[in-house]
């Protein structure tokens, strides 16, 4: 291995081990705010005490569900501690938590945020309560996906439609395409999630298999304790069972770990795929335009991008300086996205607006609906992508 192979894999082993340690700095993490909220309780004047006396009841079951929660997340990260992973991507064990190791090793707060998102991210994408919110986001795309590239019926002897899912999170969406008897990849970058969705689609057994508690870190908002303290059974399908015992033929599922742009910006996923699927996900780039070029390239002419999402664009606050250098973050207008797909060979035809909800708290006092678009485009050729080069250059 040369140098500078060597020097990557010890980038990527550090922040592995970044997110290994928030993983398992969950618990006491966690277990501190339910703390906070007994210190204040106890400073109220004895009579306020009483009022809100069950609060006591509600701490003892907020540590309990904080528990699930990292018995869940301990199962998880010990499936990749066996000599069959690969050394870099091995998860060590658990620090011991005294006082003197937590303060050195303290988990930086945007990474206990992550954690608890991936819980978030767990109930939307696997649990029978979110199936609408999923149903908001997921069904535009598999609708566009099955009337624009059917799969091939039982008695049909041809390969079925490759499908690519980047920014793929948990895996339920390219679960879903899959079982409808497509060859769907996922793509994710991000570990927390790959570390999730590989231990959810691999070695869940049965429905409902597992107990989380999504709610629990917040006080706000709320209508009851109930709905803070609420279980949430995951997963509500297996993938065991979609895809071997209720897939349409030919149906199959990957995923690949790694940058979009890196991982399919090469020769061979050139013309490769008959259908680019992004929900959620094109505002995570720094570069918009550089993840259209890739997704205008991974598709073979007459291939389709559907594309479901807002553009939140993860990278324009709070990014910080890398380096010498400050993050980059370019952000553009839906009209722009639209003129930027079509000069790199993506003709619209259709561009609608949807409301959808994510990782969202049915029971919750606080609801953040996004306005969506649905945005389908079809890869042209040499000939089309010319023409809507000069329809871009020709827009206001």
């Amino acid at each position: 291995m040369d140098g500078a192979k060597a020097e990557e894999v010890e980038q990527e082993r550090a922040a592995f081990l970044k997110i290994c340690r928030a993983f398992q700095g969950y618990a006491a993490d966690a277990a501190e705010e339910v703390h906070r909220w007994e210190r204040m309780f106890e400073r109220l004047p004895p009579a306020h005490q009483s009022l809100l006396a069950h609060h006591r009841d509600k701490h003892v079951e907020a540590y309990r569900c904080v528990g699930r929660n990292d018995k869940f997340l301990s199962d998880m990260l010990a499936t990749y501690m066996g000599d069959d992973v690969p050394p870099h991507l091995r998860v060590p064990p658990a620090e011991k938590t005294d006082g003197v190791t937590r303060a050195l090793h303290r988990v930086a707060p945007v990474d206990v945020e992550k954690v608890r998102y991936v819980l978030k991210n767990l109930a939307r994408d696997w649990s029978a309560e979110a199936a609408g919110e999923r149903e908001q986001s997921h069904g535009p795309i598999i609708r566009e996906l099955t009337a624009r590239h059917p799969p091939p019926g039982p008695d049909r002897d041809v390969y079925p439609p490759r499908v690519l899912v980047p920014g793929a999170g948990l895996g339920r969406l390219v679960m879903e395409i899959a079982r409808r008897g497509y060859q769907a990849e996922g793509n994710e970058f991000s570990y927390y999630m790959l570390l999730t969705s590989s231990y959810i689609l691999n070695h869940a057994s049965r429905a409902n298999e597992w107990i989380i508690h999504p709610w629990v870190h917040s006080n706000c908002n709320h209508q009851s304790d109930a709905d803070q303290l609420a279980a949430v059974h995951i997963p509500d399908v297996p993938a065991c069972h979609a895809i071997v015992d209720g897939a349409a033929v030919g149906g199959s599922m990957s995923m690949c770990a790694g940058d979009f742009v890196e991982c399919y910006g090469d020769d061979q996923n050139v013309g490769a795929w008959d259908a680019v699927c992004t929900c959620f996900f094109i505002d995570t780039a720094h570069n918009v335009v550089e993840y259209l070029q890739t997704i205008a390239s991974c598709l073979r002419p007459g291939g389709t991008w559907i594309n479901f999402g807002p553009l939140l664009y993860h990278w324009a606050e709070g990014a910080g300086y890398v380096g010498d250098g400050e993050e980059l973050s370019v952000e553009m207008s839906l009209d722009d996205v639209c003129v930027v797909a079509e000069s790199v060979g993506l003709r619209i035809e259709t561009r609608e607006m949807a409301e959808a909800r994510y990782t969202s708290d049915a029971r919750s006092m606080l609801q953040t609906v996004y306005n969506c678009a649905l945005l389908v485009a079809v890869k042209v050729g040499d000939e089309g992508k010319g023409e809507g080069e000069s329809k871009a250059k020709a827009s206001p």
